[in-house]
């Protein structure tokens, strides 16, 4: 097992050591467990395909969203 040394200041040590306190674990297990987490999005995470698959067209926009679609570009975005 590899081990990595990371200096926290004290009041961040005491912030994270309250959270993994709150689960009932150690500092040390609470960061290990983090680690070896699985990277995967946390639910609540959506791709922007889900999201517009949830969006209803036919709906008309706003006066405040037509506006906005009008105006002009006042940097480098494009539609």
């Amino acid at each position: 097992m590899t081990t990595v040394r990371i200096d926290f200041p004290d009041d961040q040590v005491a912030m994270l050591a309250a959270k993994a306190a709150a689960q009932g674990l150690s500092l040390e297990d609470w960061l290990r467990s983090l680690a070896t987490r699985e990277a995967r999005p946390p639910k609540g995470r959506y791709t922007l395909a889900e999201l517009v698959r949830q969006c209803d067209l036919e709906v008309p926009l706003s006066t405040e969203d037509q506006q906005w679609m009008e105006a002009p570009p006042v940097g480098r975005e494009s539609l």
